[in-house]
């Protein structure tokens, strides 16, 4: 009798050791499976033609365009690649990839929806850090200025692009406390805008804003880096100020300002042309009349 009850009592010990050890391992498996097949998931965008051209004039303004929308930030001095987030309490590993490589592995056509689109070749989306909800507003000609930078570069040995989810990582994709993917952010049929080279300062600098400014401060609301403010605060900037700010990520009246923008104003926005901050200038002014802010 002794030794039967001591049997069911094992037997109990053990059932519950395998349920303490396998319901983990069960959410694991399940968490993972979920994370791989949402990542592996692929989006059917056509990639359109986009001519790139030649010449020195092409490939220095198109350095310009890239040294303005902070290609160099993650990609790496000579765009060879690095690594752009790390953190194991997070969960995340990701490596923005070798520029100087990928603009030889791809097309035109499919290296220009992958910075615009955030689709790579395959058809799987881009992950969180790349903008490309902004880059799609990047007009064809400027595209294919930028390209034309890119494909003079030497190819450099640099780093592979990698974005891996370590198991804490899997159970915040799940459960939404990771940024989605680039490609759920973006409205693939939506009209592009007009670059407006020969239109007036508001239309040249709405184009700006939207292919820029959303990179940080969003794109119809949404705010893509925390502590960012509504571009209307621009409204209370004279000319004078928001060059200034433009220039050296000095605001007015000397207040707190994030770092990524006096890092953006020194590195990156120093590359526009004063006609370019004037134009910024004018499309932020013109949101003191709803009728014609457009619609950033």
């Amino acid at each position: 009798m002794s030794s039967s009850k001591n049997n069911n009592a094992g037997n109990r010990s053990d059932l519950l050791l395998l349920i303490m050890v396998g319901l983990p391992l069960l959410a694991l498996a399940y968490v993972y499976l979920v994370a791989k097949l949402d990542l592996g998931q692929r989006y059917d965008v056509a990639a359109e033609s986009v001519v790139v051209p030649v010449g020195q004039d092409a490939i220095l303004e198109g350095e310009r365009l890239t040294r303005i929308r902070g290609c160099f930030w993650c990609h790496g001095e000579s765009l060879e690649g690095q690594m752009y987030f790390a953190n194991a309490d997070k969960g995340i590993i990701a490596v923005a990839p070798n520029l100087t490589k990928k603009i030889r592995e791809y097309s035109p056509a499919e290296f220009a929806r992958t910075l615009r689109n955030g689709v790579r070749p395959d058809g799987t989306s881009l992950q969180p850090a790349m903008p490309s909800f902004a880059f799609y507003n990047i007009s064809n000609d400027d595209m294919g200025l930028m390209l034309a930078y890119m494909r003079s570069l030497p190819e450099q040995d640099g780093l592979p692009g990698q974005f891996r989810l370590l198991p804490v990582g899997w159970f915040r994709w799940v459960f939404g406390r990771l940024p989605p993917k680039v490609a759920d952010l973006i409205d693939h049929s939506a009209t592009r805008p007009t670059a407006a080279l020969n239109g007036s300062l508001q239309q040249r600098g709405k184009y700006l804003a939207e292919s820029i400014c959303t990179e940080c401060h969003g794109d119809n609301g949404r705010l893509r880096v925390p502590g960012t403010p509504d571009l209307t605060i621009a409204i209370s900037y004279s000319r004078k100020e928001f060059h200034q700010l433009m220039r050296t990520g000095q605001p007015r009246h000397e207040r707190a300002i994030d770092y990524h923008m006096v890092d953006a104003s020194k590195y990156r926005y120093t590359e526009l042309t004063d006609a370019e901050v004037d134009a910024l200038y004018s499309y932020f002014q013109s949101f003191l009349n709803p009728a014609t802010a457009g619609t950033l």
